[in-house]
């Protein structure tokens, strides 16, 4: 049956929750990285991101592969957006610097 015809209207939470979360976090990257006054802050920021994302990757390694990766694109465009000071490969490099790191800080069981 038809979603529409059914009653279901035009946003569904439960099917459609990953994209709304993308967009709020494109939000969040680009306000962060609006705070940041200097390069030097940009990066020391994004390698502390790429760290997180990294634990939330080695904890989430079986599950939910490609939503992790599409919001994690998404906060990583909202956060190369905001910043004004950087260069954006930069930015990228050091965010999968940091990704690995954490992820590795973890596999090891350093943290």
């Amino acid at each position: 049956m038809d979603k529409k015809a059914s009653g279901g209207g035009f946003f569904l939470f439960k099917e459609q929750w990953p994209e709304l979360f993308s967009l709020f976090l494109l939000v969040v990257g680009f306000v962060v990285a609006l705070f940041s006054k200097s390069a030097a802050i940009t990066y020391i920021m994004i390698i502390v991101c790429g760290l997180v994302s990294g634990r939330m990757l080695f904890f989430r390694k079986y599950r939910m592969k490609m939503l992790f990766y599409m919001v994690t694109a998404a906060f990583l465009i909202g956060f190369i957006i905001g910043s004004f000071y950087g260069e954006t490969r930069y930015i990228v490099v050091f965010y999968i610097i940091g990704n690995y790191v954490g992820y590795f800080l973890h596999k090891e069981a350093y943290l």
